[in-house]
This record gives C-alpha cells, structure tokens and sequence, in this order.
C-alpha cells in the first residue's frame, strides 16, 4: 500500500553529497523525488541511517545555482538511500523539475 502523500517524479540529475558526518563528498543519481525527499542511487555502505547530508545540485535554476539542500538518510536500500529534506527547498526542486 502507497504511503507517500506527495506524488514521485523520475530523474536522472547528478548530485554532489556532502557527508557531515566524514566530510566527504561522494557524487550519486538522483532517481525520484517529491516535495518532502528523493531517492539517491548510490551505495548505501556509504551512507548510514540517520547521516544528516548537504545535496549540492548540478543544476542551474534561474541563472543561478540551487542553495545547497539539507537532508536525512531515512531508508537505506540495495541500490541507494531515500532522503527526506530538512527544510522546504523550492529552487533545488524546480530545478530538477525542468530537467
């Protein structure tokens, strides 16, 4: 059964990740997203549950660069990890929308 309350919209944007825990910086897909999270294809070993991260979009949106988007590693699965955001990120989300 569904439980998302926004709907999901594909991608395929690269992303930088800013890991606060370590301070590395590793690069993942970004494979769906919503107004509250998204789903990074990347190898969850990397990432724990919990990691508060930084996303630092590739993307452009009005001329200028997205703000770098604050966000939770909440699911961890075989072939990524889904984020929830910690702060409303409009810019970064439009962005990805006109990709």
């Amino acid at each position: 059964m569904e439980r998302r309350q926004q709907p999901r919209i594909r991608s395929q944007s690269q992303t930088t990740i800013n890991c606060e825990r370590s301070g590395r910086l590793l690069r993942a897909q970004i494979r769906d997203f919503s107004q509250s999270g998204l789903f990074l294809q990347t190898n969850p070993a990397d990432l724990r549950g919990e990691e508060t991260l930084e996303l630092i979009p590739d993307t452009p949106a009005y001329g200028r660069a997205p703000l770098p988007v604050k966000a939770l590693v909440v699911r961890n699965a075989v072939d990524g990890v889904g984020l929830s955001f910690l702060e409303p990120c409009p810019r970064f989300l439009d962005s990805l929308a006109r990709l």
